[in-house]
């Protein structure tokens, strides 16, 4: 029997119905217009709330992919649920949404789970809306590819360096032409002003590619990424690959959607080409 990851927030962060799904996509995409084409493209950096929040602003990195041929695409994103995990891969046969089954790399799966510093926690995935709000985006740009599903549960410097370390050395030998989806969220909450002036530091780090000033930001506190550990893997594996250059597509926060400015949730599309 074939073990799938059904979908657990379809009809919550995006659309449960296929039709209507899809037309919000390309509607989403249509709009979106970077500035380059991008060649050579490595990875990009994408928000993960409901689409109705941060569609828009992840529509300008699928847009740049749109029509690229990729074998695997890994999407390295952060667990929110209160699971003991550190790195965990998900070993399944088939991640699900309402536009089909996406099939798992099990190659790639299977080296990682050959290290000790990585496993699979079933509950951490089985829960996570994270990496799942990608996964439409990218059924949809993508004509065929293969997922390789990473959640940072205990994000550091430290866990990020031993990630990026471990999926060089795989990817590397792998032959295989892959992506990397880095899925994050920024400030949280706070007036879009003060949100503005915590994001920019983001901003700045992943212009930079810089994770040390990046995790020294989050650290004290002048930064916030609920991804932080997925951004910083995402910069040091980009280096790792001879990776050089990084744009800034589109920053927005959620209050520009429904104008309530007082509390707001950063959203950042980025690439690394």
């Amino acid at each position: 029997m074939k073990k799938i990851r059904k979908s657990v927030v379809a009809g919550q962060f995006y659309d449960s119905n296929p039709t209507r799904l899809k037309k919000q996509i390309n509607n989403f995409l249509k709009i979106a217009k970077p500035k380059t084409k991008y060649e050579n493209i490595f990875e990009i950096i994408s928000p993960h709330a409901g689409y109705i929040f941060s569609g828009q602003t992840a529509a300008y990195g699928f847009k740049c992919i749109q029509k690229k041929m990729y074998n695997s695409v890994i999407v390295i994103a952060p667990s929110h649920n209160p699971i003991d995990c550190t790195i965990s891969v998900g070993d399944y046969d088939f991640y699900q949404t309402p536009l089909g089954d996406i099939p798992i790399d099990k190659n790639i799966v299977q080296k990682l789970l050959e290290n000790e510093n990585i496993d699979f926690s079933e509950m951490a995935h089985k829960r996570e809306h994270s990496l799942e709000v990608q996964l439409p985006f990218l059924q949809t740009v993508l004509a065929d590819f293969k997922l390789v599903p990473i959640l940072i549960g205990h994000q550091s410097l430290k866990t990020s360096r031993k990630l990026a370390e471990i999926l060089h050395q795989i990817l590397k030998e792998s032959n295989k032409n892959f992506l990397i989806v880095i899925s994050t969220d920024l400030s949280h909450y706070h007036d879009a002003e003060t949100a503005k002036i915590l994001d920019e530091k983001v901003i700045s780090s992943v212009k930079k590619m810089d994770e040390v000033k990046l995790d020294n930001y989050i650290k004290t506190q002048q930064a916030e990424a609920c991804g932080f550990g997925c951004i910083e893997t995402g910069i040091l594996l980009a280096k790792k690959f001879g990776i050089q250059n990084s744009d800034i597509l589109n920053y927005s926060h959620s209050g520009k959607i429904f104008g309530d400015y007082a509390q707001v949730v950063g959203y950042l599309s980025a690439i690394f080409y």
